[in-house]
């Protein structure tokens, strides 16, 4: 089964505290056990006064050692305490057999002096001392395993089980408290993991969210410099982008039902008229040679509006492409003058003339930007027929501007609105040619160079265009 994180960050934090509770117990432990290892010679050395004063007691009773030693050494006995009993000539009387420490023979033998039995620590002579005036030697370090007792001695051994013993109490009591600390901390880890993880979860959910369909951007908020606001911010970055794409994807795909809907509108137009004619023309019509002229020639104007609408339809599908426009510095003196060139072919008696004002070069991809130039000069030299057409370049604030101005009657203030959308041709089309695509294909243009486009005009006043580039 698998654990959530948090679960998992918990268990580690009450590992750690358990590794580092049982580091402590082992290490206090074996302080302990050296401390009670010279403990343990105090314990026997209390012990001492008690045999003295059982056997003097036992005695007084009217007992002999040798018949007191058992009851002796049941009272001395303990849990990793030995007791034996023995007379003055070194004869056991009782108690543990195994209890036969060292010092004893040396004490039998006169080799060495134990301490008084009335103060205990103070070495004193032996019996039957030649030598009274002479300053006790010092006893050795083993003195404290046997002690003289009315009668005999009274032998002690401590086993390494008294130590233990001492430290079990210890070791119960730490250990409950380890227990209680590491389930304590466990869940405190997991409570503070999970108050910690939470933005994560969050963003957990809006990736599924995403991944199901779901592009509502969803923003994350925290105050924390750690990793997960790091995450946090990233997510949000990457929401933003994705929102965003998904937006212009939405919008790229609504105007591409629109164009198709509108490019099949216009195309459907001219090829109802040619087929209308077809019907015409193998009804009979060819045995009229006027009649049959007059139609070929209508043919022939359907068929020059259906190329010229295909072939903006096709530059317009170019500029809706993914791919990057080519930059690149343009003289605007030389590219505006080949725009009124090719201008003057189409209309020689029209005044149409430019002028530069403080600009030299423009970036930009030259083919893009002199094809949204040419529309909107198109634009005026049909719609505003015979009249003036004046390019300039100049600029405006940081920004060189390219406009277009003519002095024809200008445009509604609805056909200055609408004049950018596709197929839009204005409130009045007469019987002026063409698809209403120019300005969508200006727009597309100057929009894929970074700039913008703009329209000021007024009936009676003329229209200006102007593109304004960074």
């Amino acid at each position: 089964m698998r654990q959530s994180l948090a679960s998992r960050n918990a268990t580690l934090y009450a590992s750690l505290l358990g590794v580092t509770v049982l580091l402590v117990i082992i290490a206090s432990s074996i302080a302990l056990i050296y401390e009670l290892a010279g403990f343990s010679s105090d314990i026997i050395i209390a012990k001492h006064e008690e045999a003295r004063f059982l056997a003097a007691r036992y005695q007084d009773e009217g007992m002999t050692l040798a018949e007191a030693a058992p009851r002796i050494t049941n009272a001395l006995s303990g849990i990793g305490l030995h007791v034996a009993i023995y007379d003055a000539k070194g004869r056991f009387l009782g108690g543990d057999r195994d209890v036969h420490p060292e010092i004893l023979q040396r004490v039998l033998r006169g080799k060495v002096r134990l301490p008084s039995p009335a103060r205990v620590g103070e070495p004193m002579e032996a019996s039957g001392s030649a030598r009274p005036h002479r300053a006790p030697p010092r006893p050795p370090h083993d003195w404290w395993r046997i002690t003289a007792v009315q009668g005999g001695y009274a032998a002690f051994d401590a086993s390494d089980w008294i130590i233990f013993m001492n430290l079990i109490p210890y070791w119960w009591i730490i250990i409950g408290i380890a227990v209680a600390a590491i389930a304590g901390s466990w869940f405190a880890g997991r409570f503070y993991s999970r108050q910690a993880l939470a933005p994560l979860n969050e963003v957990t959910g809006s990736l599924q969210a995403l991944a199901e369909g779901d592009y509502t951007q969803r923003r994350f908020i925290t105050a924390r410099g750690d990793e997960i606001a790091a995450l946090t911010e990233a997510y949000n970055d990457a929401a933003a982008g994705v929102a965003s794409a998904m937006e212009e994807r939405r919008g790229t795909e609504a105007r591409m039902r629109q164009f198709v809907a509108d490019a099949g509108h216009e195309l459907r137009t001219p090829l109802t008229v040619i087929a209308g004619y077809i019907d015409v023309l193998r009804r009979g019509a060819l045995d009229e040679p006027k009649v049959a002229r007059q139609i070929l020639g209508t043919m022939a104007l359907e068929k020059e509006h259906m190329r010229g609408l295909i072939d903006r339809l096709m530059r317009l599908a170019r500029l809706d492409s993914e791919s990057p426009p080519e930059r690149a510095a343009i003289d605007v003196s030389e590219f505006l003058r080949d725009q009124v060139n090719a201008a003057r072919r189409l209309d020689e008696q029209r005044q149409i003339d430019y002028s530069v004002d403080g600009v030299r070069e423009v970036v930009g991809d030259r083919a893009e930007l002199g094809e949204a130039v040419w529309n909107v000069l198109e634009n005026a030299l049909k719609y505003a027929p015979g009249a003036p057409v004046h390019l300039r370049a100049y600029r405006d604030d940081g920004a060189t501007v390219l406009s277009v101005r003519d002095e024809g009657p200008g445009m509604s203030e609805s056909e200055r609105l609408h004049a950018f959308e596709r197929f839009y041709r204005g409130d009045v089309r007469g019987e002026i040619p063409g698809t209403g695509l120019g300005l969508a294909i200006a727009k597309r243009a100057v929009d894929r160079a970074g700039g913008k486009i703009a329209i000021d005009s007024a009936p009676g006043r003329g229209t200006t265009v102007s593109i304004r580039l960074q």
